[in-house]
């Protein structure tokens, strides 16, 4: 199920943010609307609010990074983004900024570590990611 979510949200970002005028607008438009059908389905599925959160953004970056997007710039709109929205799963900021971050983590670790330091690098620009969170999420831990 987990798959389905990341393969599902990574071909709808990326139907949406190519093209795009706005890139990092559109990726925005793209990851909140990918929360808010995850919030209908998720009482249908053995998926908790949390992992949802890690997929959607996990799918979203690894389509930014597939679009040739400053994959920097997208995975901090793509965090931002689903922290944001993640209230409609039911999910403290807390939980979310830390779902989001190891998403967004997971998504560089299938580009490669090249991108690993330029999402984390980015990622650490962002005043509202606690810094034990980001590192945290670069160890691997859960």
């Amino acid at each position: 199920m987990i798959a389905q979510i990341v393969n599902e949200t990574k071909n709808a970002v990326l139907a949406t943010i190519k093209g795009a005028d706005d890139v990092l607008s559109a990726l925005r438009g793209a990851v909140k609307n990918q929360l808010t059908g995850v919030a209908t389905d998720v009482s249908n599925m053995a998926v908790s609010g949390v992992q949802a959160v890690t997929d959607v953004v996990t799918g979203s970056v690894q389509a930014a990074a597939e679009a040739g997007t400053d994959v920097g710039k997208a995975a901090v709109s793509v965090v931002e983004e689903a922290v944001a929205s993640a209230s409609g799963l039911g999910v403290s900021t807390a939980d979310a900024t830390a779902a989001a971050v190891k998403g967004a983590i997971k998504a560089a670790r299938t580009v490669g570590q090249e991108t690993v330091g330029t999402v984390s690098g980015a990622l650490q620009s962002v005043a509202s990611i606690p810094r034990e969170v980001l590192e945290a999420a670069l160890k691997g831990d859960d």
